[in-house]
């Protein structure tokens, strides 16, 4: 639309120059222009309603198969560069605010009795019937309402309303919007923590006759989230437990409070310096490994956690070195120490030094999906699909020609792809509902992404790059690299031709494909 074009141009361009005349901020006179940023900052408010506005659009036009995919998350994230939880929160955003409430259900628990008139019952049944449809005429102001403040509400008080909605109770969705209205009107007078704190309130009240009703209510919204990486390594885990299954959590924890619970008997002294919070989640670890080593007993190694090493890594590490995994989280030497990470039990996995394509895993046996799961890691540290950053544990073994094209179950025709883009991944090839494909790629071993319009997208992402076989890749090609221009040879000859430093040697193919290559060990 030729308006939003004008407007968008005018709003680039005055913030461009509002840029120059900020550039040197020693220069400014604050008080003179508190006033002024400070009306930006509320004009810019309206920012989030714009967001949602364009994210129903998204939804409303299936915006996700415009580029290949099934949601338009998709969509947003590749057309605006967003993040996928931006994205997320902006879809949901919208729904609060555009899609009509879910109309209430009439009343009829009564009208079914024996006693009574046919009469009785019919204008019961009226009566309940325009009650429902009053309720739903309540919801839609209420929505109109909330919408009319979305222009004057943060995108991140809107994500505090709408994260503190989702816990109500399906038995008490029909005070949603009444909740979402109050909120909006009162995010304008109150801060990120009381605005939370204000809305926990509410929907915990409309929930309350209902959990009194069904004590299994709280149920449904059991929940177990993970958080980021702290600046300190630890990461934020939250648990929501309904009262039997905390019952038994803490009865399970408390067992390890008393002092020297869960540490080896020679380090066992007088006095345990660890908090009781420690404790505890010592004694929750404790049971984590134990279920981790009854399961690796029962399955034959299922791999829980792998570690991608390399031969260069283990020679160059020291204390800080990081080592990537398939969770997505980088240990140290410490951490594998924790995790009893001894080398008994671990797979040597083999990969050609130049090509990188896995040529065998140890165990003298033949490869098992666990171990196609560890060359994959192997290869991809991540999602192969191009962009993608999803850790190895929760991808899904993907056949790059489909299981029902005859393709087969080899480390060549598999890659690990996330579930969101294991469905967009079209398997007929043919460009259909202009979705791409994972095809092999000789020359790399690996897998590329080959869009609808044909071109081919390597995942160049910072962990895809740093997974085992692409470090020792990178490793080979700057040995095999030719020096710079300006370099000279050193006194001693180079090495001869088909030897590794040749500067042509990267480009040959290399005719002994059974050739040991770099090594990793990995833990099962």
């Amino acid at each position: 639309m030729e308006g939003i074009a004008e407007l968008v141009d005018q709003v680039a361009d005055g913030l461009s120059q509002l840029r120059q005349l900020l550039d040197d901020p020693s220069t400014l006179p604050l008080a003179t222009i508190t006033r002024d940023i400070a009306r930006l900052e509320r004009a810019m408010d309206k920012k989030a309603y714009v967001d949602a506005a364009f994210a129903q659009a998204c939804v409303l036009a299936d915006a996700g198969k415009l580029v290949g995919a099934n949601h338009p998350d998709a969509y947003l994230t590749e057309k605006l560069g967003i993040s996928r939880g931006e994205a997320y929160n902006r879809i949901a955003r919208a729904k609060a605010l555009f899609d009509a409430p879910p109309p209430p259900e009439p009343d009829l628990g009564d009208l079914f009795e024996d006693d009574g008139s046919e009469e009785d019952r019919s204008a019961a049944e009226e009566a309940a019937r325009k009650a429902a449809e009053e309720e739903a005429e309540r919801r839609r102001k209420d929505q109109e309402e909330a919408r009319k403040r979305a222009d004057e509400v943060p995108a991140a008080k809107q994500d505090i309303i709408r994260r503190e909605l989702d816990k109500l109770l399906k038995a008490a969705e029909g005070e949603r919007m009444r909740i979402y209205a109050r909120a909006m009107e009162e995010a304008k007078y109150r801060d990120e923590k009381d605005l939370r704190l204000f809305v926990k309130r509410l929907v915990a009240d409309a929930n309350k006759p209902h959990v009194k009703a069904n004590p299994n209510a709280g149920f449904e919204k059991r929940d177990a989230s993970l958080g980021r990486e702290n600046v300190d390594g630890t990461f934020d885990v939250t648990l929501s437990m309904t009262r039997a299954d905390y019952a038994l959590y803490k009865a399970l924890t408390d067992k390890g409070l008393s002092p020297n619970s869960n540490i080896p008997e020679e380090l066992q002294g007088n006095r345990d310096p660890r908090t009781k919070g420690q404790r505890r989640y010592d004694q929750y670890m404790a049971i984590l490994r134990q279920y981790e080593e009854s399961q690796q007993a029962a399955n034959g190694g299922a791999a829980s956690v792998v570690v991608s090493i390399t031969l260069d890594d283990l020679a160059e590490a020291d204390a800080t070195t990081l080592f990537q995994t398939n969770v997505g989280v980088e240990l140290d030497a410490f951490d594998l120490v924790r995790l009893g990470m001894d080398g008994t039990s671990d797979f040597l996995l083999t990969v050609d030094g130049l090509s990188g394509v896995p040529l065998h895993l140890g165990r003298s046996r033949r490869l098992a999906s666990v171990g196609q799961r560890i060359a994959m890691f192997a290869v991809q540290g991540v999602c192969s699909w191009a962009g993608c950053t999803t850790s190895m544990s929760e991808c899904e073994a993907h056949h790059i020609i489909s299981w029902l094209r005859y393709g087969a179950t080899d480390i060549e025709n598999l890659t690990g792809l996330c579930p969101t883009h294991h469905r967009c991944n079209n398997d007929h090839r043919d460009g259909s509902f202009n979705k791409g494909y994972m095809d092999y790629d000789p020359d790399t071993g690996g897998a590329v992404l080959v869009k609808a319009d044909g071109t081919r997208h390597t995942n160049t992402t910072d962990p895809a790059m740093h997974s085992a076989v692409n470090r020792i890749k990178a490793k080979r090609a700057s040995i095999s690299a030719p020096p710079p221009a300006e370099t000279h040879w050193p006194t001693s000859p180079p090495p001869p031709p088909g030897r590794m430093g040749h500067p042509g040697h990267a480009n040959q193919p290399s005719h002994r494909p059974n050739r040991p290559g770099h090594r990793m060990p990995m833990r099962p």
